[in-house]
């Protein structure tokens, strides 16, 4: 198996030599007792202590003991020699992988995570300085990947070495697929926990746990404030939030409103790496509407690049409402548990740049969100947020295999999307939705809400 760092730092080699050579001493204990016993009875005529029939049936009985115990110290012998190998093999792969971690970790820039990815350290940097920073945790990984398969092939070998020495005397090893082992303790082989490099999926899914590490951590932040030429007022204030991996956040907080039944208009856009628009959140709070009086409702609404919308709407009365429309026109009412979510609430806010009370407001774009942003900290911005939260309520009504099915087909990375389902997640967010939010963007995200909320 593939161990996760925690467990393999709790694995203890040297168990195995003990259990080794006491399994060979106690084998060759039995055998020799049991020939000594024998010897012993076999010499008693001569010594006139003992003779006849009854003497003849007790020494060919030792002697068929003999022959038993030689056998069960020969058993014991084979397995032990194999679990005493077994521990220097498995010893030494461990500590050279361990080491390697160490030393990427002490270097500063790079870390290595539970599941043996090689990710950037949180810092502030230049886009030159991450790009950099990539191709050595890139360069790296094939390096700690190539200690991570030496060590599952080192327990893998002394299994089967344990095994094969044991066979030949009576081990009869259960068969895995045999519905009956399944209630054998130990019978069923234990499965990897973490990904597997030995395969395209195992390494696409190593790839896409750093491209999305990459897509929430902050590596620099840049503050603009804009006033009125003529008055010297302020107009806006704009924060660009840049991450590693060369996508931003465009936070833009208007000082006056634009429009006299609303109130100043909070928006933040989330632009990727190549400089396309994968969501748009904007907050506001209406003082009149049309005909009708709408003091201190509150709106916030994401638009994501394929032209989904999400939007919540907070009324006067507390009165909650939320909606999904669909490119196509497709429109369903959001599940009212979602302002419930943890990480819509102040929870958080550091991760999302959303605030809201829970069970009692609306998912809301505010200055204090943003203080909780620091170079280094993971950030995902309010459109990840509240997709994030969109996908736990999925899951929570519909089925984990249906949400499954539906971003495998939004974002058109199947193997990959469940994989990253399967390893440990990054954080509060889902590994399957950050993968989805590193990689497919906008589009991908708005295909699978439309597609999960609005069935056709």
């Amino acid at each position: 198996m593939l161990p996760s760092r925690s467990r393999l730092e709790r694995w203890n080699p040297d168990s195995l030599t003990f259990a080794g050579q006491a399994g060979q001493d106690g084998g060759t204990a039995v055998a020799e007792a049991v020939t000594t016993m024998s010897a012993n009875i076999e010499t008693m005529p001569e010594t006139k202590a003992w003779s006849g029939a009854a003497h003849d049936a007790a020494a060919r009985m030792f002697g068929r003991a003999q022959d038993q115990t030689s056998e069960f110290s020969a058993y014991t012998t084979a397995v032990g020699q194999a679990l005493i190998t077994g521990a220097g093999s498995i010893g030494g792969a461990r500590t050279s992988l361990l080491d390697k971690a160490d030393q990427i970790d002490m270097s500063g820039q790079l870390y290595v995570t539970d599941q043996w990815v090689v990710m950037i350290t949180g810092a502030q940097m230049t886009a030159e300085e991450a790009a950099a920073l990539e191709k050595r945790a890139q360069a790296e990984q094939v390096t700690v990947n190539g200690l991570l398969l030496a060590v599952g092939a080192a327990d893998e070998a002394t299994a089967a070495n344990v095994t094969n020495a044991a066979k030949p005397h009576g081990f009869d090893a259960p068969d895995p697929s045999d519905p009956g082992s399944l209630l054998v303790p130990g019978s069923q082989e234990p499965g990897d926990e973490v990904p597997d490099p030995s395969n395209p999926v195992g390494f696409l899914q190593q790839a896409m746990l750093r491209d999305a590490d990459m897509g929430q951590t902050v590596r620099d932040t840049k503050v603009e404030t804009k006033y009125d030429p003529t008055t010297g007022e302020e107009i806006a204030t704009t924060t660009t939030i840049f991450k590693q991996d060369g996508s931003k956040h465009v936070k833009t907080v208007n000082a006056k409103p634009h429009f006299s039944d609303r109130g100043p208009l909070t928006t933040e856009r989330h632009i990727d790496k190549d400089g396309n628009l994968i969501s748009e959140t904007t907050s506001v709070t209406f003082n009149e509407y049309g005909d009708h009086s709408f003091a201190n409702a509150k709106s916030t609404t994401t638009q994501l690049a394929d032209g989904t919308v999400i939007d919540f709407i907070e009324w006067p009365s507390g009165q909650k409402t939320g909606t999904i429309r669909t490119p196509d026109g497709r429109q369903a009412d959001v599940p009212l548990d979602l302002y419930n979510h943890p990480i819509l609430s102040t929870v958080g806010a550091g991760l999302s740049g959303l605030e809201v009370q829970a069970g009692r407001g609306i998912p809301w774009l505010t200055d204090e969100a943003a203080d909780h942003i620091r170079i280094g900290a993971k950030y995902g911005g309010p459109g990840l947020g509240i997709a994030t939260a969109l996908w736990d309520v999925a899951v929570a009504d519909s089925g984990f295999e249906k949400c499954v099915a539906a971003a495998e087909g939004a974002a058109s990375v199947a193997a990959g999307t469940l994989g990253g389902i399967a390893v440990a997640p990054l954080g509060p967010i889902p590994t399957a939705l950050a993968v989805l939010g590193a990689s497919g963007g906008g589009q991908a995200l708005g295909n699978w809400i439309g597609n999960t909320f609005c069935p056709r």
